[in-house]
């Protein structure tokens, strides 16, 4: 159990090292089926918006940076096989 939690939190870790430009939201993220325009906040622009969902058996972490108008960019996702038993 303390070394699955450590391989998530390694993970976690790592997935924050690598950015992928222009994620495509996946059934489950917030901006999914969405135009840019459809989905707005009164969030300040910068403020991160973190998600997670079960997609295809797998735990989905995706965190949502506001923008200046206020619509939603995905800039990082992990994706974890399971949390252990």
């Amino acid at each position: 159990m303390k070394l699955t939690r450590l391989t998530f939190l390694c993970a976690m870790a790592l997935a924050g090292c690598t950015a992928t430009p222009d994620l495509e939201p996946l059934p489950g993220s917030l901006t999914y089926g969405e135009t840019a325009s459809s989905r707005k906040t009164q969030a300040a622009p910068g403020t991160k918006i973190q998600n997670r969902f079960l997609h295809q058996g797998k735990y989905v972490y995706e965190t949502y940076e506001v923008q200046a108008d206020h619509t939603y960019k995905l800039i990082r996702r992990s994706i974890v096989d399971s949390l252990g038993d």
